[in-house]
């Protein structure tokens, strides 16, 4: 029977600070509740942002595809432009340099495979513009920079899955230059 007065007793505490202290409660609930409601609105507009650009790139991807290659490159480059740094700019950007190797227009190719590597976030996914760079040298014949790149490669990313085939051709490129 004591023990339920202390508990009463405890609980109309507890009652009477939160009616002393309500504006700061409801203030600090406000407060926490926008937070939360702000985070949830920039996840979800970052998720349509890179929802929309993934929708893009893979109507550029239909339309290269189709053979529309001009029409599609259009979308590839607004891609590049307007939708920086999402996943779909990123792919995008290697489809573009992919493209201007074939035009054999090496230095506009060149330029984006190195701002790729120097930009490209997460890191992660770096590596997969310098094996396109060092087959741009190696079509170029520009053995020493293909060299160089795979060098810095293999220096950076000695234990991703391309390290194999890069050091293997670094090898052969060293032979030849011999």
């Amino acid at each position: 029977m004591e023990t339920v007065r202390i508990e009463k007793s405890k609980t109309a505490e507890f009652i009477n600070s939160i009616k002393e202290n309500k504006t700061k409660i409801f203030t600090t609930a406000g407060i926490i509740l926008l937070a939360v409601l702000f985070i949830i609105f920039v996840y979800v507009r970052i998720q349509a942002v890179n929802n929309e650009a993934s929708d893009k790139l893979n109507t550029a991807s239909q339309l290269i595809a189709a053979g529309n290659l001009e029409q599609g490159m259009l979308i590839v480059d607004d891609l590049m432009k307007n939708y920086r740094n999402t996943p779909a700019a990123y792919r995008a950007m290697i489809m573009k340099a992919s493209n201007l190797i074939y035009e054999k227009k090496y230095e506009q190719a060149e330029t984006i495979l190195k701002d790729f590597i120097a930009n490209a976030k997460p890191e992660i996914i770096r590596p997969n513009a310098y094996q396109i760079l060092i087959s741009l040298y190696e079509d170029t014949n520009n053995k020493e920079k293909a060299i160089s790149v795979s060098k810095e490669f293999l220096e950076k990313y000695g234990d991703n899955f391309l390290a194999v085939s890069i050091k293997k051709n670094l090898e052969r490129m060293e032979q030849i230059t011999k």
